[in-house]
């Protein structure tokens, strides 16, 4: 799909949603149906999208921050259930679930901008498109294998694992960024991503640093042997 002089605001919401895994492939007139169903959001360092327990009524694409997802617990401590970055779609899920509310929490860690897409019409969409819904299904797909890994990681890996995975997971993501990675998050949110408390995390990092596998710079990570990490996680 090629952008014209005189595309309208709806075509470049296609065209930016042409390049999301979910709506990928899909034809023309189905993504101008889509961006059609789309506003765009602006969110402020640690301003709330949506809290659990809040009726569902969009879900979201990802341009540029990452966003948060939480569950607190009934002693008060929250647990991360998952970091987005750009380019990623959340809580599309919710549009199968029954009770129809959001089942966690999720706001900016820094300054993001997504876009809303309308759960009603979206799923009128599903009736009549089947690419859609086959598109669908495969993002589903794709996410349920990413939580059933977080679940082997966390029952299978010690805590040296779970910081090596995440480190490298962060690499597969963005292979444009070399050997130099920004942590998305503050540590201790990471961390409860990992299932580990945050010195734990800061002491891998350490340990890491200490090997020659990796350099430490604020919230950046610079790899120095991608081998030595991979035998660390064997």
């Amino acid at each position: 799909m090629t952008a014209d002089p005189g595309t309208s605001a709806v075509s470049d919401t296609a065209l930016q949603l042409a390049a999301v895994p979910l709506f990928r492939d899909l034809e023309d007139a189905v993504l101008e149906e889509v961006a059609g169903l789309a506003r765009g959001r602006e969110l402020a360092r640690g301003e709330p999208l949506f809290r659990a327990g809040d009726p569902f009524h969009a879900f979201f694409v990802l341009d540029d921050g990452h966003i948060q997802l939480s569950r607190l617990a009934p002693s008060g401590h929250e647990k991360v259930v998952e970091i987005i970055g750009p380019g990623e779609t959340f809580a599309e899920a919710v549009l199968f679930m029954a009770g129809g509310k959001y089942p966690v929490d999720a706001r900016a860690l820094e300054a993001s901008r997504l876009l809303a897409i309308d759960a009603e019409g979206f799923n009128r969409l599903l009736d009549t498109r089947q690419g859609l819904a086959r598109n669908l299904l495969g993002a589903m797909s794709k996410r349920l294998h990413r939580l059933v890994q977080d679940v082997a990681a966390l029952t299978l890996e010690d805590a040296t694992g779970r910081v090596v995975g995440y480190l490298l997971a962060q690499l597969d993501a963005d292979p444009a960024s070399g050997a130099e990675i920004h942590l998305p998050a503050k540590k201790a949110a990471i961390a409860s991503r990992l299932g580990i408390q945050p010195e734990t995390f800061s002491r891998v990092l350490g340990r890491l640093r200490e090997g020659g596998a990796i350099e430490v710079a604020g919230d950046t990570v610079r790899i120095l042997d991608p081998e030595r990490l991979h035998h660390d996680l064997e």
